[in-house]
């Protein structure tokens, strides 16, 4: 009887042992609850945190991706500025003796060497750069005759910024984006060089291609010379006795200048330049000239037509037409002071136009 007493009073404290331990239990696992509450709030505002923080960072991810882009693009433009593919031409300011026909030599002053100086070629919106290189003993410029261009390369020349100096040289970096016929020469501070030999032909061609069968460039100009003997001595101010005026085309006077050769039903796009201080009547016997564009403006229908063109001084011409009279006919001036050399035929403003096959008697 004891002992079952003993047994269920060891068993009731057990029992109370066990409620407190259950209760403890209970309080833990209410402390725990809590707990994960808290740290589940604690979570959400971590996970609400890393949103915030990945949209920021998304941000600067566009932000950076603008930055390499415009970075990309700096570079491309560098690298164009560097591309081989850039069209680039020096152009040497020198004094040369230039003989002008057979017998008439004289010294002027040129580019490169020459009269005049070498066709620059380009095509519709691409980068080029000319470097001028001044060897001649004075100050010269540069002007694009025709072309639009930025103000630091077609801008009244300055210090700096389009005087280049003897011995100096200057870069002229652009882009055309008008195509057709212009020209290069010194600008007007220093146009007494231009008279002098210095001037060439600039041609940008068209993206869409040349429509003509053939071209001819012409570059009509005149010098000053003074007295007779074959090498002469050339000033843009001379009024001594003897002096006078030798007419060119591309740098060259009758009975120099090279015939222009046809073959019959070609269409030939004739470019012309007048660099001379004078008006310039110009005669193609046997054939019309179509007026196709005057000084950079295209001429729309109807079109003009022309067997005589005049051009004024610094006009540019382009003028077409179809060789489908076969035969030897001249290309010259109607003046006669513009198509002879002192006085004697031919000279000057004249050449001979042939068809392939047919030669002229002697």
């Amino acid at each position: 009887m004891k002992t079952e007493l003993a047994f269920f009073a060891f068993s009731l404290r057990e029992r109370r042992r066990l409620v407190c331990i259950f209760l403890l239990l209970a309080g833990l696992l209410a402390q725990t609850a809590v707990m994960a509450q808290d740290t589940g709030g604690m979570g959400q505002e971590q996970a609400q945190e890393r949103q915030e923080l990945q949209k920021v960072r998304n941000e600067i991810k566009d932000i950076k991706g603008t930055v390499n882009d415009a970075v990309d693009s700096l570079n491309q433009l560098g690298k164009q500025m560097q591309n081989p593919d850039v069209h680039e031409f020096h152009l040497f300011a020198k004094p040369a003796v230039c003989e002008l026909y057979p017998g008439f030599s004289a010294d002027c002053l040129t580019y490169n060497g020459k009269i005049p100086g070498p066709p620059l070629r380009v095509k519709e919106g691409e980068l080029v750069k000319i470097v001028l290189h001044n060897q001649l003993k004075t100050p010269t410029s540069l002007l694009f005759h025709g072309l639009i261009v930025p103000q630091s390369v077609g801008g009244l020349p300055r210090k700096d910024a389009g005087i280049v100096q003897p011995d100096a040289a200057f870069a002229y970096q652009f882009m055309p984006r008008q195509p057709g016929l212009y020209w290069y020469h010194p600008q007007v501070v220093n146009q007494d060089q231009r008279a002098q030999g210095m001037y060439g032909l600039l041609i940008v061609e068209p993206k869409s291609g040349p429509v003509a069968d053939k071209e001819v460039v012409m570059l009509i100009s005149a010098l000053k010379y003074s007295g007779s003997a074959s090498h002469q001595s050339l000033s843009p101010t001379d009024t001594a006795p003897g002096a006078g005026i030798l007419f060119l085309i591309n740098g060259k006077a009758a009975p120099a200048v090279p015939p222009i050769e046809l073959r019959q039903g070609e269409r030939v796009r004739l470019r012309v330049v007048n660099a001379a201080p004078e008006a310039v009547p110009l005669h193609l016997s046997g054939h019309r000239f179509e007026v196709v564009s005057t000084n950079g403006s295209d001429v729309l229908e109807p079109h003009v037509y022309r067997d005589t063109v005049t051009l004024n001084p610094s006009d540019r011409v382009e003028l077409e037409f179809t060789a489908d009279n076969p035969g030897v006919w001249s290309l010259a001036s109607e003046l006669m002071t513009q198509s002879t050399n002192q006085g004697h035929f031919p000279g000057g403003i004249a050449l001979v136009v042939r068809y392939s096959g047919i030669t002229t008697s002697k």
